[in-house]
């Protein structure tokens, strides 16, 4: 795959306006080491034998010296890319004792059989893996040439090698790579704040596991559905009215450091309250529920419009995506240290955890100076006319109503497909098996669409820089919905892999684009209102199409339902493409309200006091 891989690529460069010849200049450093592990894979798997301890360690030597070739080189592009494919791999052989472990489904898509014990396989379908998301669980058909199965650190090596050869030639498909994350791991406030929102949403993960599997162990199949139902709207129909109401004033008019550090209190001291009983009741859940609704809605608007306050105006892109890499890390691995908490612990040590995590985030979060300038405080005079100000703004800015038309449809269109993935991998992927492949499955396909959702973060400050934001933001909804319509349309578990995980990556490039836009865009002193009413919209859109879900998925068929979740995402996209302004469009009157507030880097307003 990788050599048919490279082959394209070089192909490609001539189209991309890149030459070809400037890979004559690339040089490499200590190019033997490459040679060595090369030769020793081709020796491992181009013999016969099987499995023994000796050829493990070759094998994880051969790694070794591949890691020494990728640290000499790593200043030249995309080797840190290859390196981290290297790594995922690596991690994945270690911890199932020297072998690359295939999900059975891959190797029989490939057409390769399970267990030949003659050769040393590349991968070997193991009774009970370990990280089997890192494996290979990804398969090119055996009717097409060169099948074979290959895992996530596969990917990220090929995408590696393509940016180390455009950017080499010089081609346009691969931005200009920059180093914008070193200056931000070095901003001890911005790091502290990012650790914070890491905790915090593991913390999630770990929660809304642990009382979904304890409420699913109370009642039956049917009541448990209507009772997690019922615990969504709870949250979020409150969250929506309150963030619009009361969470924007006051993240625009009130110190935001001190909102992020109250309701991460709050929301510690409501889980908390579940440890007082020794069994809480469906209805203790529901008041949890909706504390935790309320005081997100108050600490998510504080966290996007602190985000410009803390770093540079330039650093903006890079920190949201950082921002947005610990929920989509807590995406990949909530689930599985969820599942091994719950597995090991009582559900009241699992509460008692994420309460702390809520006290770790406040505690961080409270030493980290937040600068505003100090004309933010004095916009408004009272929170009705705080109000009527934020939805004056954003109902005369282009940009801000193109946003919320998107993000409405494209929160609606997820909130269709979320509720059914369950029922689409227990009828069309598992065969009916819930709780045995199909647990697995689902664990799979979730960890896709997060590492999908990693890498993006990753990459979208690269892109940024090339394409405008007011473009990548529909283009990520499209691949999105694009995506969901091929899984609707295929009962094959590698498609489906490989569609979440292009959706996860478009879906980070979408998000980024759009809360970078904001923020950039909306003066401080309404940054707080903007957001509130973006996340309440939402919020309900998430609600309605949950509720939208419920009524249709009772007619059609999962994938008809999953087929309609799609086609809305790409309504979504098409709604983006007309709405938003053109890149580089002159600003309305109601887009230079205030502009001037925002003239100066929070290097410049420290002066004005932290908040």
């Amino acid at each position: 795959m990788l050599t048919v891989s490279l082959a394209l690529a070089i192909l490609a460069v001539p189209l991309f306006g890149g030459r070809l010849r400037k890979l004559a200049k690339l040089r490499f450093a200590h190019p033997w080491l490459l040679l060595a592990a090369l030769a020793l894979q081709v020796a491992l798997f181009g013999t016969d034998g099987g499995h023994t301890p000796l050829r493990a360690v070759v094998h994880l030597g051969s790694y070794a010296m591949a890691f020494a070739f990728l640290y000499l080189n790593r200043s030249i592009p995309g080797m840190w890319l290859i390196a981290l494919g290297a790594a995922a791999n690596l991690i994945a052989i270690t911890a199932n004792g020297g072998v690359m472990p295939a999900a059975t489904h891959a190797l029989a898509t490939a057409g390769i059989p399970l267990d030949s014990g003659t050769v040393f396989e590349n991968s070997s379908a193991l009774r009970d893996p370990n990280l089997l998301i890192l494996g290979d669980i990804f398969a090119l058909p055996k009717s097409l040439p060169f099948a074979n199965v290959f895992s996530v650190g596969d990917l990220l090596i090929v995408v590696g090698a393509v940016v180390t050869i455009h950017r080499t030639c010089g081609s346009r498909l691969v931005p200009e790579g920059g180093r914008e994350f070193v200056p931000l791991l070095r901003n001890g406030g911005f790091v502290r704040l990012l650790g914070a929102q890491l905790v915090s949403n593991l913390g999630d993960w770990v929660y809304s596991l642990s009382v979904a599997l304890l409420l699913a162990d109370r009642v039956d199949g049917r009541s448990g559905v209507a009772i997690l139902a019922t615990l969504l709207i709870v949250q979020y129909v409150p969250s929506a009215i309150f963030g619009v109401v009361f969470a924007g004033p006051l993240v625009d008019r009130r110190s935001r450091r001190g909102l992020m550090v109250a309701s991460d209190v709050a929301r510690g001291l409501a889980i908390a309250s579940l440890l007082l009983v020794g069994e809480p009741s469906i209805l203790h859940f529901y008041a949890v529920a909706l504390l935790l609704g309320v005081f997100g809605s108050l600490f998510q608007p504080a966290l996007l419009a602190s985000v410009p306050n803390v770093v540079e105006p330039r650093q903006v892109v890079a920190a949201q995506s950082l921002v947005s890499a610990t929920l989509h890390v807590a995406v990949v691995a909530g689930p599985a240290l969820g599942g091994y908490l719950i597995s090991r612990l009582s559900p009241t040590s699992v509460f008692g955890i994420n309460a702390a995590s809520f006290l770790v985030s406040g505690v961080l979060i409270g030493t980290v100076s937040i600068a505003r300038n100090p004309r933010a405080r004095t916009v408004a005079a009272s929170g009705l006319s705080d109000l009527r100000e934020g939805f004056r703004y954003v109902a005369s800015n282009r940009l801000a109503r193109a946003i919320l038309v998107v993000v409405g449809l494209v929160s609606l269109g997820a909130a269709t497909k979320t509720p059914l993935e369950p029922l689409f991998v227990r009828d069309v992927l598992a065969d009916g098996d819930v709780l045995g492949a199909g647990g697995r499955i689902f664990g799979l396909i979730t960890a896709s669409w997060g590492l999908g959702m990693l890498l993006g973060s990753v990459t979208v400050p690269g892109i940024a820089r090339r394409w405008p934001r007011e473009r990548l933001l529909p283009i990520g909804v499209a691949i999105v919905g694009l995506m969901v319509l091929v899984v609707s349309r295929t009962d094959d578990f590698s498609t489906v892999l490989l569609a979440w995980f292009l959706a996860g990556w478009a879906n980070a490039l979408g998000n980024v684009s759009y809360e970078t836009l904001l923020q950039e865009r909306t003066p401080d002193a309404l940054r707080g209102r903007v957001f509130a009413v973006t996340e309440a919209i939402a919020d309900s859109a998430y609600v309605a199409g949950a509720l939208l879900a419920a009524g249709i998925g009772a007619i059609l068929a999962v994938q008809d339902v999953l087929a309609i979740a799609g086609s809305v995402m790409l309504f979504g996209a098409a709604a983006g493409l007309v709405l938003l302004p053109s890149p580089g469009a002159r600003p309305t009157a109601a887009d230079k309200v205030d502009a001037r507030d925002d003239a100066a880097p929070p290097a410049a307003q420290a002066g004005a006091g932290a908040s």
